[in-house]
């Protein structure tokens, strides 16, 4: 493959957000009102979650979005509990949800079937709704992302994110906030007139061999779903940390001029982000900032302003920035972001 083509699948995929996104709401919102109404009929208290890769990072978002706003408790779990461990778990007044692009990852498919078989409602979560996991589930909510070609996955994690706001608003009965994740998209498209200034900032940091991925609350998801895409598409070993487990332990770790990415949207968790930051400062660690919130991008060796917009929406626009980072630092090291080394699209593993 010429050089020069290096990355334009996920390139296209990438400014194909604001439009799969939107689509994911128009087509899917009434089958998602209707589950709302069937959970609440049921009256379920508890999400059990499994995913994989990508998939397990949106869960990550889920693992906040419901006990937050639907106030239900929720728990992400291992498929290896059962593909492995063979774990006899009682599932009955639960939801569990398999969340999987493809429909094809072979130990949440059987996660789903065992739940199933076990007295929970299952839902699956995929952009590909006839699929194994479709099959194995009571319910399927589809994203409408279209095919995706590119190894790394983007549009199809922003529009899973959709979907479980919309479910947790709608099962909690609070329409107005379901609605005001119409906002989404067009802050998504204020993000991708970024992609210059993103490409040129992305050159700084191409022989770094490893850096820090942080976020808290809301954002833990794009921190965790920020380095998978720098270490996918780049081949720089990032870690991912929650904003007080980092200040509480690795911080140790960084060196003067360490590089540090730190997700910090205006919200609840805003005020730990900030202490942390001054940890940093204290460390002289070389800090990229992604944040709306001025003070803050003020003190980032580089910053990203992402557009104002609630917390609980900030993942689904704050991770464009760590997807053209991502790509942006894959091609200037003259990596080809499509097509990863030794990575594959769907988890064929137990």
């Amino acid at each position: 493959m010429p050089r020069t083509s290096f990355g334009h699948r996920m390139r296209r995929e990438i400014i194909e957000q604001p439009a799969a996104v939107t689509a994911t709401l128009a087509a899917e919102t009434d089958n998602i009102r209707e589950f709302a109404a069937r959970l609440r009929k049921d009256n379920v208290q508890q999400v059990l979650l499994v995913a994989r890769g990508t998939s397990d990072n949106a869960a990550m978002y889920a693992r906040y979005a419901f006990p937050i706003i639907a106030n239900k408790l929720t728990s992400v779990l291992a498929a290896s509990l059962l593909t492995v461990y063979d774990a006899q778990l009682d599932m009955k007044n639960c939801l569990v949800m398999g969340i999987s692009q493809s429909g094809q990852s072979v130990g949440v498919v059987e996660f789903l079937e065992h739940a199933r078989h076990h007295g929970a409602i299952t839902c699956a979560l995929t952009n590909t709704a006839d699929s194994p996991l479709g099959k194995a589930a009571d319910v399927v909510l589809a994203t409408h992302a279209r095919e995706e070609k590119s190894v790394p996955a983007t549009k199809t994690y922003t529009t899973a994110l959709a979907v479980i706001h919309q479910l947790a608003s709608l099962w909690a009965g609070d329409v107005e906030r379901a609605k005001r994740i119409y906002d989404v998209p067009g802050c998504i498209e204020q993000v991708l007139k970024m992609e210059g200034q993103i490409q040129q900032r992305a050159e700084r940091y191409r022989y770094m061999p490893g850096c820090a991925v942080v976020g808290r609350g809301f954002s833990l998801c794009t921190a965790l779903e920020a380095a998978l895409k720098i270490a996918q598409c780049a081949y720089v070993v990032p870690a991912a940390y929650s904003g007080i487990d980092f200040l509480h332990g690795p911080i140790a770790s960084i060196e003067p001029g360490y590089p540090c990415m730190v997700f910090a949207p205006e919200g609840k968790a805003l005020q730990s982000v900030s202490e942390l930051l001054d940890a940093l400062d204290e460390r002289q660690a070389e800090t990229i900032v992604v944040s709306n919130s001025a003070p803050l991008l003020d003190r980032g060796t580089v910053s990203f302003r992402v557009p104002a917009i609630d917390e609980e929406f900030a993942p689904l626009v704050s991770v464009v920035v760590g997807q053209l980072f991502a790509l942006h630092l894959a091609l200037h090291k003259g990596i080809n972001p499509d097509e990863p080394r030794g990575v594959a699209k769907i988890t064929w593993t137990l």
